[in-house]
């Protein structure tokens, strides 16, 4: 197999792993509901959880944060360690999550899948990134922890990949650069509802939007 086609291949299967909504998934066989009918509508970790509990929404967060690892390490390993591969696969995993094509391009907010892959990439990137996790537990604003997380983490990827080092190598800026805007913009209604005082907190019980399980 040539190696064009590795990378072809490897590129492909990052973004159809990606667009897997375990979210939606959970949601059908755990209760026989489509969990974007309830609560803030999305397909993520975090609406599974205050709609289904914590067993459900555990289930869903290891599920996208394993997309992103699983395709970073296919990455790493078919082609010799070519970083600029791993993290380029890391960069569509996560956009494959945010716009899945198997639930009409409308997916998650990637912060699950973008940290698997960057725990492939990065480790010491992905442990900054439990900061945002601390943030989440002490304010119990999810999407405070997740903006926050992502930045710091990302932002030190950045500094890592620009001056190498460590071992990271300049080509985990693509990663590194358009994962947190991808991430920054999915969280764009998160920001104006934080600013403006009325974003719902991790206890908030969850209002549906539609009563109704799926046929």
């Amino acid at each position: 197999m040539s190696d064009i086609v590795v990378i072809i291949f490897i590129l492909f299967i990052a973004y159809f792993i990606g667009a897997i909504p375990f979210g939606v998934i959970v949601g059908k066989v755990w209760r026989g509901v489509d969990i974007r009918s309830y609560g803030s509508g999305g397909s993520g970790a975090t609406n599974v959880l205050r709609t289904l509990g914590p067993k459900a929404g555990s289930l869903v967060l290891a599920g996208d944060i394993a997309k992103g690892a699983s395709i970073t390490l296919v990455a790493r390993y078919m082609l010799d360690e070519e970083p600029w591969l791993v993290a380029a696969a890391g960069t569509i995993v996560v956009i494959g999550h945010m716009f899945p094509v198997y639930i009409k391009f409308k997916g998650g907010k990637g912060v699950a899948t973008g940290l698997g892959a960057l725990a492939v990439i990065s480790p010491p990137a992905a442990l900054i990134a439990l900061i945002g996790v601390v943030i989440a537990g002490v304010t119990k604003y999810v999407s405070l922890g997740s903006i926050l997380g992502s930045s710091l983490s990302l932002g030190s990827l950045v500094v890592f990949s620009a001056f190498e080092l460590w071992g990271h190598d300049r080509w985990y800026l693509l990663f590194a650069v358009p994962v947190p805007f991808l991430i920054l913009w999915s969280h764009h209604a998160n920001i104006d509802r934080l600013v403006r005082g009325d974003e719902s907190k991790l206890e908030n019980e969850p209002v549906p939007r539609r009563a109704q399980k799926t046929p």
